[in-house]
């Protein structure tokens, strides 16, 4: 991985990063701008995250952009007070919907970064425990039985879903994909 430090914040770039970039190349091209459009979405979800760490004095200590995304590490475990934290938690799918709902003023009609932007909005506030949704649920619940049954009741949901899908034909691998990712990520995370 490549690092550097910049203002006491650390700066990274894994090698799967370069990877996909590298599995871009190698698709159409109509795929390549999707994807690209994808990752500029992601990137905008960070930086929301990143504009209110900085405006609430609690900048980042690491951030790592890899192949399947953007991890923010906050400076202490517990970043400031839970109001603030859930705003910061909250800011990223904030930033998501505000450009989807701009892109649709503007366009008249959602296009894909519109789409893709409600999309990456809903699915980071899933109550699961490596998203969004799912540190602000325990937040709001403060862990215990009410965050564990949200939790369980989504997963299962999730694979209603998949299962569901699956019978009509419609199954994309990367819907299972996330799926399992989901699934071990509540056991292991």
């Amino acid at each position: 991985m490549f690092q550097l430090k910049i203002n006491n914040v650390k700066y990274g770039i894994s090698f799967s990063f370069f990877a996909v970039i590298a599995l871009l190349y190698l698709c159409s091209d109509a795929m390549t701008d999707k994807v690209l459009i994808a990752l500029l979405c992601c990137a905008f979800h960070e930086l929301g995250h990143i504009f209110f760490m900085t405006l609430f004095s609690s900048p980042p200590e690491k951030i790592v952009v890899y192949g399947g995304g953007i991890r923010i590490t906050p400076r202490n475990e517990k970043m400031l007070s839970d109001t603030k934290d859930i705003i910061i938690l909250l800011a990223g799918c904030g930033v998501n919907f505000l450009l989807a709902f701009i892109t649709v003023m503007i366009n008249g009609k959602p296009d894909f970064f519109a789409e893709t932007n409600i999309l990456l909005g809903i699915f980071n506030l899933l109550p699961f425990k490596y998203f969004d949704g799912g540190k602000v649920l325990e937040k709001v619940c403060k862990g215990g039985r009410a965050y564990d049954c949200i939790r369980g009741i989504f997963i299962l949901m999730s694979a209603i879903v998949i299962i569901q899908m699956n019978l009509n034909g419609m199954m994309n691998i990367s819907f299972i994909l996330t799926f399992v990712f989901v699934v071990i990520s509540e056991f292991l995370y």
